[in-house]
């Protein structure tokens, strides 16, 4: 009976979402995936842990798929802008029970713990508009997780989507001496930012048809975005080009092109800090999970190779 309801909820959902106008899709469907997320851990959200950072209760989500005792590798997990962590832990519990893998999913700043937003110093909302220092708490994060559990100090990384994907570039450029490696789903810089500790693996995964976080920069064509801004994205373009220059990478970027989607990489790099660049030519604003580009393999895959 639960799975007849569970299917017959998703078919009205698929209705509604035909129906909706395209820049609303994007919440949407952080919507949605925020329902499952909290279908899957339940109401209470199992593995809430509660830090007072600068002033400021915060919470974030802990899922440990460890296997036995050992040190195992951290992905800290940052939602988008108007969610919270249960939906990274969606993302991502699957995959930490088969790997072994502890996820941390902090929760932003906003109205409600529901609609959390970061401050990226460009984007966005309540967390921006407060000064809060998300990168502080990022770092606390870890330090708690670390008290708490067995993790490998070399092994620790950072990923997130959209305004977390924005955090994500701050948190590899504050922390790039404990950071083993960091990745981007449709986040953005801004052109403020700070010279990068050291060199950070990084990969990046933006679709073309995003209108949320444009892929050639400018204010958002999504209006709630554009008003939670107070500076225009820099080209996605831009960004990897940046993390070239932090990682010192040399030569020619081989580019492979499988169908709709093209995969820069930069690997001759100090410190065997690669970039990697996904450039999805019908891509939009979305964690991508199909056949082709699944955004929580490619990240695993990327970050299980490197080490601080």
């Amino acid at each position: 009976m639960r799975l007849i309801t569970s299917s017959v909820c998703a078919a009205l959902f698929l209705t509604v979402l035909a129906s909706t106008a395209g820049a609303e899709r994007p919440r949407l469907l952080e919507r949605w995936r925020e329902a499952r997320a909290e279908r899957l851990a339940g109401t209470e959200a199992p593995g809430a842990v509660d830090l007072t950072v600068g002033g400021l209760d915060r919470r974030y989500f802990l899922l440990d798929g460890r296997k036995g005792n050992q040190p195992a590798p951290l992905v800290i997990a940052l939602h988008g802008g108007g969610g919270n962590g249960k939906t990274m832990i969606d993302r991502w519990q699957t995959l930490a029970r088969q790997q072994g893998i502890v996820i941390a999913a902090p929760n932003g700043i906003g109205r409600s713990e529901r609609r959390g937003t970061w401050n990226a110093s460009g984007c966005c909302g309540e967390a921006m508009t407060r000064g809060v220092d998300d990168v502080a708490f990022v770092q606390a994060v870890i330090d708690d997780v670390s008290r708490k559990i067995a993790i490998d100090p070399k092994r620790i990384y950072v990923t997130g989507f959209s305004n977390g994907g924005m955090l994500t570039h701050r948190v590899a450029i504050a922390l790039g001496r404990r950071i083993a490696a960091a990745g981007v789903v449709s986040g953005a810089m801004f052109g403020n930012e700070a010279r990068p500790r050291g060199p950070v693996p990084m990969l990046i995964i933006h679709g073309e048809s995003d209108n949320v976080v444009g892929f050639e920069g400018g204010m958002s064509e999504t209006r709630f975005v554009a008003r939670a801004q107070d500076k225009p994205f820099l080209p996605t373009r831009a960004s990897v080009d940046f993390w070239k220059r932090a990682n010192g990478c040399l030569g020619a970027s081989v580019t492979v092109r499988r169908g709709d989607v093209s995969v820069e990489s930069n690997t001759s790099c100090r410190g065997k800090a690669d970039v990697v660049f996904y450039d999805l030519a019908k891509g939009g604003h979305e964690w991508p999970s199909g056949a082709t580009v699944d955004a929580t393999r490619l990240l695993w895959d990327f970050f299980k190779t490197k080490a601080r």
